[in-house]
C-alpha cells in the first residue's frame, strides 16, 4: 500500500516521499546500485521509486528503517491541508464540532474545534464556561482544575470570565473580560469558569506546541528524563549558556582566557553566575568560540507564577501602515521574551478596500473573526489572486510567507495569532547561505549526490 492518503493518492504528496528516499540515500552515500543491494530490491527499482513512478509503500519504509539509521518519520513527508495556502473552518462547522466535558459530575466545558492543519502545531479551541460561580475565590469547591498540559496556551476571553491558575502550592483567580488575554508556560494547572448565567462567557484557547514538540519531544523521550534534565537550560541564565558551549567544544578555562584575552577569572564568574557578560566581552568570547554572539544570549520570561497577564486596558495600541488613513488598529496581546517568535494580536479592520497588504511573515497565522460582521481576507499563492469571505465565528489558518490584507464594509475584529514552526532563525540562515541551486535541491532532492 501506498503511504499517500488512500483512496486516490495526492500527487504532491507522492513527489514529495520520492524527494525524501532520494534525499536519504544521498545523505548515506548510497546510489542506486547499494541502495538497492541494502533494501533487497529489483536492479533498476530503486530509480522508479526516487523518480515517483513507482509509489513509496510502507514496505519499502520498513525495509529501509531497517536496513539504514532511519526512522519512519524520515522518510514520510506531510499532508498539505491548505488551499492555495489558507485553510478555512466555518463557524458552523465548528458548531458540528461541538462536544460537552463533564468535571466534577456535571457539564464543565463545551468545546469547539477552529481552524487547525496538519502543516502547525495549532491546537484552537473556541471553550464555553458551563460553571458558574458567584464569587472569585480560587478555592471555591465548584471549580475543576485540570493536570496542566504540554502545549503552551494562548487564551482570548470574550464575557464574564474567571480565570484560575495554579504555581506550585498557590492559586489565583483572576476576573477577565473581553480583550483580556494570557500567556502561559507548559504543565501549568488552571481552569475556567463563568461568573454569570445570562452573559455569553467563553474563551479562544490556542494551543500550540512551538519547539517543544515534534522531533524534539521524540528525541529527548528517547533519552530519558535524567539525561533531558540535565539538558535544560534556565531562562536568564548566560551562564550556564557559556558553559554549554565551553563543553560542546572541550575549551577549558585557561584555553578560552588564552583566545579572548579575558582573564580566567572572569570567565569562570561569567559561567558561575547567570549575569551577562558585556558586549566587548561577549564579542571576544564569540568569536574565541567559534559562533555569533547571539549563541551566548539567552532569552528571560516575564511570567510571574507560569502566566504572563495582558489586560485589555493597558495592552498597547497602534494604527497601519501609520495614523493618516489607517487601514488596521492593532492592539497587542499576551506573549513572553521566551517566545520571541510568537505575535498575538487583536485587529480591527478600518478599511473597505484591499489595497494594504501586510508585511509577509515567516510565522504561521491564525485567524478567528470576533466581531459581529464578516470581512474578506485578501492574498497571493505562487503568484496568484485569492479571497475568501469570514463570517462572524469563521476561523482560518494562512501559511508562512503569504501576503494578505483584510478588508470590511463595517468595521470587525478578529483575532490573530502568529507562531514560529520548524523553520527557525538558524534553518533560515542556513538556505541564505546555500549556493545557487541548493534551496531547489533542499525541498525537492531529485538527483544522485554526484
Amino acid at each position: 500500500m501506498s503511504i499517500a492518503d488512500q483512496p486516490g493518492p495526492d500527487p504532491a504528496y507522492a513527489a514529495r516521499a520520492a524527494a525524501l528516499l532520494r534525499a536519504a540515500a544521498n545523505d548515506l552515500k548510497r546510489n542506486d546500485v547499494s541502495a538497492e543491494a541494502d533494501l533487497g530490491l529489483p536492479a533498476g527499482s530503486f530509480a522508479d521509486y526516487t523518480s515517483g513512478r513507482l509509489p513509496i509503500t510502507w514496505d519499502l519504509v520498513g525495509r529501509a528503517t531497517r536496513a539504514w539509521p532511519l526512522n519512519e518519520r524520515d522518510l514520510l513527508p506531510i499532508h498539505d491541508d491548505t488551499e492555495h495556502g489558507l485553510r478555512v473552518v466555518r463557524a458552523k462547522e465548528s458548531l458540528a464540532s461541538s462536544r460537552i466535558i463533564e468535571r466534577g459530575g456535571g457539564p464543565y466545558y463545551e468545546y469547539r474545534d477552529t481552524a487547525m492543519s496538519r502543516l502547525a502545531s495549532y491546537r484552537p479551541e473556541w471553550i464555553k464556561m458551563l460553571r458558574v460561580v458567584g464569587d472569585n475565590d480560587p478555592d471555591n469547591p465548584s471549580v475543576n482544575w485540570n493536570k496542566g498540559h504540554l502545549l503552551y496556551q494562548f487564551t482570548y476571553f470574550v464575557g464574564p470570565v474567571n480565570y484560575y491558575y495554579r504555581s506550585g502550592d498557590r492559586s489565583f483567580c483572576v476576573p477577565m473580560s473581553t480583550g483580556d488575554s494570557v500567556w502561559g508556560l507548559p504543565f501549568a494547572p488552571h481552569s475556567f469558569t463563568a461568573r454569570s448565567a445570562t452573559e455569553p462567557a467563553y474563551i479562544l484557547a490556542l494551543t500550540y506546541g512551538g519547539e517543544l514538540t515534534g522531533d524534539a519531544q521524540r528525541e529527548l523521550s528517547a533519552f530519558g528524563h535524567a539525561i533531558t534534565g540535565s539538558l535544560a537550560l534556565t531562562p536568564g541564565d548566560h551562564g550556564a549558556m557559556l558553559r554549554a558551549l565551553m563543553a560542546a567544544r572541550l575549551v577549558t578555562v585557561p584555553e578560552l582566557a588564552r583566545r579572548s584575552g579575558l582573564t580566567g577569572e572572569r570567565i569562570s564568574q561569567l559561567g558561575a553566575t547567570p549575569g551577562r557578560a558585556g558586549w566587548d566581552e561577549l564579542v571576544a568570547l564569540a568569536g574565541a568560540l567559534g559562533v555569533s554572539v547571539r549563541e551566548l544570549l539567552v532569552p528571560h520570561t516575564t511570567t510571574e507564577h507560569d502566566v504572563r497577564l495582558q489586560p485589555a486596558g493597558a495592552a498597547p495600541t497602534w494604527e497601519h501602515p501609520g495614523p493618516a488613513g489607517p487601514a488596521y488598529r492593532f492592539t497587542q496581546l499576551a506573549g513572553d521574551p521566551l517566545h520571541p517568535h510568537t505575535t498575538s494580536l487583536q485587529v480591527e479592520v478600518l478599511t473597505s478596500r484591499a489595497d494594504s497588504p501586510l508585511p509577509p511573515t515567516y510565522q504561521h497565522q491564525y485567524l478567528f473573526v470576533l466581531g459581529d460582521e464578516p470581512l474578506t481576507v485578501h492574498w497571493h499563492h505562487h503568484d496568484e489572486p485569492f479571497a475568501a469571505r469570514l463570517e462572524p465565528g469563521d476561523s482560518a489558518y494562512v501559511i508562512p510567507g503569504i501576503e494578505l490584507s483584510l478588508s470590511a464594509e463595517a468595521r470587525t475584529r478578529l483575532l490573530m495569532l502568529r507562531i514560529a514552526g520548524s523553520t527557525t532563525p538558524e534553518v533560515r540562515f542556513a538556505l541564505g547561505a546555500m549556493p545557487a541551486g541548493g534551496l531547489g535541491r533542499y525541498v525537492a532532492e531529485d538527483r544522485l549526490w554526484y
